[in-house]
């Protein structure tokens, strides 16, 4: 994942600090605005997420609630971190990036702390992370669409046909292009999670439900379907990027991560308490009833959040697409070449979906792996590097945090990774039969 000069720094003679060239890309004042960028960390995140995680606390039993808190404590203190690294680089080189658009940001905050190699590492598990989330949104919305729609239309012609409909979306060239998706996405998930909620309460406790056994395995894979959920920082620096003022991304994320806890606490706590072992892999496979008022509300919330999904399809896939246009030498701008390769990887992630069609084991694999590394292990690595490289003080209690993160991050990856591993060797994978 390299340019030509197999390097994302400056080139030999780049000044760094202050500089007098005409810093055209932020001096344009047309970047997003701190709300939009509220919409693009809650749109990321919130629609895959909130579906998943009534089962991931299940998995985990009575602590998994608490767990949701902390990890979203640690996840939006270290998405504070990536925003406080990006300033670091655009104030110390700004000739590099402040000047033009910049398709790497994640990479290059990589490059500046640890050498070639972390860019290398940080540009593959980004597009790997954020290739299997697209393919998880593909089979999320196709399931819902199936759901929407009967058994007229097989689930795995739906996959066909929802990637299809996604490939002009995909063409859009960054995310200050579509701010507007974030927005209709946040609005449509706000709205959707009221709605489950009612219908969850409406429905009550089910009778036929029992507690499930807690394994080690099952703890594992619950953390690591919490882990995902607030997973969204292999996007944060190009949101950041694309910001008019990149100081209040660190507002934005905090704002963001506030209110995303707003809907994940109360529907997990309380779909995981009122299902408990009924509880779908996919919520919405749980929220049948036979009243009728129910099942309206219930084709609404499957409606809402079929669009959030779709959107957010758009949204993750964007920092993969331009990725590949930075090694493949596509020149910014709308053109063949863009349209082309942006196509070929929604093919590739309808490809992928085709052969592994349950969501979940996706999830698990890659919030126990590349997750944990992105999210919760390089952010507080890099900023430490950052710091002690460009001569920033970090209080001693802070260095300790960081320590403490990295550690316990390692620990747990270990521990979800060859869990998930292990069952997506060992269980099988077959297109579901979706219950509505």
């Amino acid at each position: 994942m390299l340019q030509e000069e197999q390097s994302l720094l400056p080139a030999a003679g780049t000044s760094s600090g202050t500089s007098s060239v005409n810093r055209s890309y932020y001096a344009s004042g047309k970047g997003l605005g701190l709300i939009t960028t509220i919409f693009f960390v809650i749109g990321e995140m919130a629609g895959g997420g909130i579906l998943s995680l009534p089962a991931g606390v299940v998995q985990m039993g009575w602590i998994g609630s608490v767990i949701i808190v902390a990890i979203a404590a640690v996840s939006g203190y270290t998405g504070v971190l990536l925003g406080r690294c990006w300033q670091f680089l655009l104030q110390q080189w700004p000739d590099e990036y402040m000047a033009q658009h910049v398709r790497h940001p994640y990479p290059s905050i990589g490059e500046r702390a640890s050498g070639i190699w972390a860019s290398r590492v940080v540009a593959i598990l980004i597009d790997i992370t954020l290739f299997s989330v697209s393919t998880v949104f593909l089979l999320i919305v196709s399931e819902n669409f199936q759901c929407l729609f009967g058994d007229k239309v097989h689930y795995r012609i739906w996959i066909i046909i929802v990637a299809a409909v996604l490939v002009p979306a995909t063409w859009l060239e960054s995310p200050k292009d579509s701010w507007w998706i974030a927005t209709i996405a946040t609005i449509a998930t706000s709205i959707a999670v009221v709605l489950v909620l009612a219908i969850l309460i409406a429905n009550g406790k089910d009778d036929t439900s029992v507690e499930s056994e807690v394994t080690f395995q099952s703890f594992c894979l619950g953390f690591a379907i919490v882990a995902f959920a607030f997973g969204g920082h292999a996007s944060f620096p190009t949101y950041q990027h694309d910001m008019a003022d990149t100081s209040k991304f660190g507002l934005a994320v905090m704002i963001g991560y506030g209110v995303i806890l707003t809907m994940y606490v109360p529907v997990s706590a309380i779909g995981s308490e009122l299902l408990r072992n009924n509880t779908a892999g996919n919520i919405l496979g749980s929220l049948s009833s036979n009243s009728a008022p129910v099942q309206h509300a219930s084709v609404a919330v499957t409606w809402l959040f079929s669009i959030h999904i779709l959107f957010g399809y758009v949204l993750v896939s964007n920092p993969v697409s331009q990725d590949l246009e930075r090694v493949l030498n596509i020149p910014n701008g709308f053109g063949l070449r863009r349209v082309i390769l942006r196509t070929v990887q929604v093919m590739a992630s309808l490809g992928v979906a085709q052969g592994v069609p349950c969501f979940t084991k996706i999830l698990s694999l890659i919030g126990g792996t590349t997750v944990m590394l992105l999210s919760y292990i390089f952010p507080s690595l890099f900023f430490l590097q950052l710091s002690s490289k460009l001569g920033h003080f970090v209080p001693f209690h802070e260095v300790v945090i960081n320590y403490i993160i990295i550690i316990l991050s390692l620990v747990t990856m270990a521990a979800t990774a060859y869990s998930a591993i292990y069952a997506f060797i060992t269980d099988s994978c077959t297109f579901p039969t979706v219950k509505c």
